[in-house]
């Protein structure tokens, strides 16, 4: 196992013609947003979208929104959405959509795409839509919220949960630091019954770092539940460098036991920003 300190794209092994699923709880917004900053930073055109909901106001920093037009079944029909309101397309959008769209100078902006609005929400395109979509589209990195969680930093997933569409070639998942040694309730996780279920807790028994590497590898588990050919990193947030946390325990743990599907693990805080600190294992081949 190596050590390093990287951006959260490099930490995360994202390069162009990567399609990253988010997954978890702890953040996995201001991480969708963190890694389109950073692909961004890099000279990438970036697209972010989900097969989940997402608030409106959680997506007040894109640059762009668009919405799909559910009834034209050819995919070709899309309108801006501004203030949570659809408007009128802007000329660009079917350039975007034909392959010829190149934008001018520095600014890469970070289009967001979503299939319709309900009340406060964007819900999300389809999972099993998204693979033919990218394939028509000229972006170079394309980030997927693909789980919801309500804010909590750990979740239960329940049958049918993350919907993680099949193109994507990473999937990212998510907990929060704050969540280690914490009790099992409504508070820390979502779902908490099945986190109970799964690792056989009482109510407001503690969640050690453990016990959380047993729900991610269960039989049931998280990791079960992610394609085998994509590459899994698991990414602990709301751990600043210099503060006193669980999260390196709990990666070398991980290591341990699942570091033949789980190879790199960062360490870091989308509120603090910089680096994150880089756990790679490099010794043991996926095919092993």
């Amino acid at each position: 196992m190596t050590r390093d300190f990287l951006t959260l794209a490099e930490a995360l092994g994202i390069r162009k013609g990567s399609i990253v699923s988010v997954v978890g709880g702890g953040g996995k917004t201001s991480t969708l947003f963190r890694l389109c900053r950073e692909a961004s930073r890099d000279g990438h055109r970036v697209l972010a979208t989900t097969t989940a909901r997402m608030k409106l106001e959680e997506l007040a920093g894109m640059r762009e929104i668009l919405l799909w037009d559910e009834r034209d079944v050819t995919g070709q029909s899309w309108t801006a959405c501004t203030q949570g309101r659809p408007g009128p397309a802007e000329p660009w959008i079917d350039e975007a959509l034909s392959g010829t769209f190149r934008m001018d100078g520095d600014a890469v902006p970070v289009t967001f795409l979503g299939r319709s609005v309900m009340r406060d929400k964007l819900i999300g395109l389809p999972a099993d839509y998204l693979g033919d979509l990218l394939s028509r589209l000229t972006w170079d990195v394309v980030v997927v919220e693909a789980d919801g969680s309500r804010g909590r930093s750990i979740k239960g997933h329940r049958l049918g949960e993350p919907v993680i569409p099949l193109c994507a070639t990473h999937c990212v998942i998510v907990l929060g630091a704050d969540g280690l040694a914490e009790p099992v309730n409504d508070e820390t996780c979502h779902r908490p019954e099945v986190v109970q279920d799964l690792l056989g807790l009482d109510w407001g028994e503690r969640l050690t770092p453990g016990g959380v590497v047993d729900l991610i590898c269960h039989p049931r588990g998280l990791l079960a539940k992610i394609p085998g050919d994509m590459e899994v990193v698991l990414y602990v947030n709301k751990a600043p460098m210099g503060g006193e946390h669980r999260a390196e325990e709990l990666a070398r743990e991980l290591m341990v036991r699942c570091g033949r599907r789980i190879r790199r693990i960062a360490v870091g805080d989308n509120h603090q920003g910089g680096t994150v600190e880089t756990h790679l294992f490099e010794n043991v081949s996926p095919e092993e």
